[in-house]
């Protein structure tokens, strides 16, 4: 039988604290990133009120938590007391299930009432180590009949190449994002072909690999614009991982070191975006040694898929599309969105 999990509610007060203090510092990249870390944290633990996650998940979100705690200490001399109070009710509610817990082989126990001071919880505590993600990855060769619009495959030294390089740069400078949703205010405005030369752009700059995948299950274009069928749908993958999250992750690799994880356009039987398995499979693909996920969308206007989609990434792209997207329907999908961070938007030529 399964214990139920507490509420996380005082975890979800010590990140808004960690968010406040952050947001008041100087916004160098470095603060930035951690504020966009901790805010996706905040987000994802919201979520546990109504569904509570599979207790690997939830054992590494929570050490996730002390990681950001820490990095946040370090970003400033008056945050430590803040970071250190953070941890200590991380480390309580890592210890609210039972006693001892163990994360990966470090044990936690509680210690006795002799060692506590004020209710105070300490925790023994080793060297966090995430389980790993493993990868299955296929090779697939690109097809000669590359869409011309894939210009960071197709045609590397054009102008076109190059401004995908520059859009790199623009997304490093301004907090760097580590998940990228691409997607659009309405379909076909190009935010399949803007998700793809990203994802080869940022595999340029990368030290490690980078992740192109699809979450548009209604209608889904990755596969056919690369040239090939997926070894296994993507959205039969989230719900395979939802049952079973330690299990090989199928993903292609055209052009090393960029793996794509898209969705069959001939699966029939590919069920709706859920929320829970995508949340888990970001967290998941985080630690399976990928520098970046680029992940394609639906369009915002129509659905909720993205709204549901946008609390596991780290920022929102649009694409617009010129002489058809229009600043009406982009401001509607951006307040649609609501809080979700928007990275920017990109004009793409018809």
């Amino acid at each position: 039988m399964v214990k139920a999990t507490p509420a996380p509610v005082p975890l979800e007060r010590s990140l808004e604290g960690i968010i406040d203090k952050l947001s008041n510092l100087e916004q160098s990249p470095h603060v930035r990133a951690l504020l966009i870390e901790a805010r996706r944290l905040r987000s994802i633990i919201a979520n546990w009120r109504s569904i509570p996650p599979l207790p690997q998940v939830r054992e590494e979100m929570l050490a996730r938590v002390l990681h950001i705690s820490a990095a946040a200490g370090n970003a400033s001399p008056q945050m430590r007391t803040d970071s250190g109070m953070m941890r200590a009710v991380a480390q309580t509610q890592l210890m609210a299930d039972s006693s001892p817990i163990s994360i990966s082989g470090v044990g936690f126990e509680e210690p006795p009432v002799s060692e506590r001071m004020a209710g105070e919880v300490t925790m023994v505590q080793a060297a966090i180590e995430l389980p790993e993600t493993p990868l299955d990855v296929r090779q697939i060769g690109l097809p000669e009949d590359l869409d011309p619009r894939l210009v960071m495959l197709r045609d590397p030294f054009s102008r076109g190449a190059d401004a995908y390089r520059a859009l790199r740069h623009r997304l490093s400078s301004g907090g760097d994002p580590r998940i990228i949703a691409v997607t659009s205010a309405g379909p076909g405005e190009g935010k399949s072909t803007c998700a793809i030369n990203l994802a080869a752009a940022l595999r340029e700059g990368a030290r490690g690999r980078v992740l192109l995948c699809e979450a548009n299950v209604r209608r889904p274009n990755l596969a056919q614009m690369l040239g090939f069928t997926p070894p296994e749908c993507f959205g039969l993958q989230l719900a395979r991982h939802r049952r079973a999250p330690l299990e090989a992750w199928i993903a292609v690799e055209q052009v090393a070191p960029l793996h794509i994880m898209a969705v069959d356009p001939s699966s029939t039987n590919v069920p709706l975006l859920d929320p829970v398995a995508f949340s888990i499979a970001m967290d998941r693909l985080r630690v399976a040694g990928y520098d970046y996920v680029v992940v394609d969308t639906p369009p915002v206007l129509g659905s909720a898929d993205v709204n549901m989609i946008s609390d596991s990434v780290d920022g929102v792209l649009f694409a617009t599309l010129a002489r058809k997207s229009t600043g009406r329907r982009l401001r509607q999908a951006i307040a649609q969105l609501g809080s979700t961070t928007v990275l920017g938007s990109v004009l793409l030529d018809a």
